[in-house]
């Protein structure tokens, strides 16, 4: 996996956007950087149902690729907002 864009957003709480490329090619957009009560983390990408919730677009299941990725987002979030 490699970040392909990192946009610095302040919206609420969330503080970036971010699209990946997979190894296959495959290129995820709207991962975001979200600073939480315990910090920064990192939500999936989501879409607001009719219900007004919201749903996530993607889903990890494997334990060791979700800690990842997260490490991947977080790490250039905090390399490019130079923190």
């Amino acid at each position: 996996m490699e970040i392909v864009a990192i946009r610095q957003l302040n919206i609420g709480k969330i503080r970036a956007s971010v699209d990946i490329q997979t190894s296959e090619g495959f290129i995820v957009k709207g991962f975001k950087v979200v600073e939480g009560d315990n910090g920064l983390f990192v939500a999936m990408p989501s879409e607001r149902a009719r219900t007004g919730k919201y749903i996530d677009l993607v889903r990890i299941d494997d334990t060791s690729l979700k800690e990842m990725l997260e490490t991947l987002v977080l790490d250039a979030y905090r390399k490019k907002m130079g923190k």
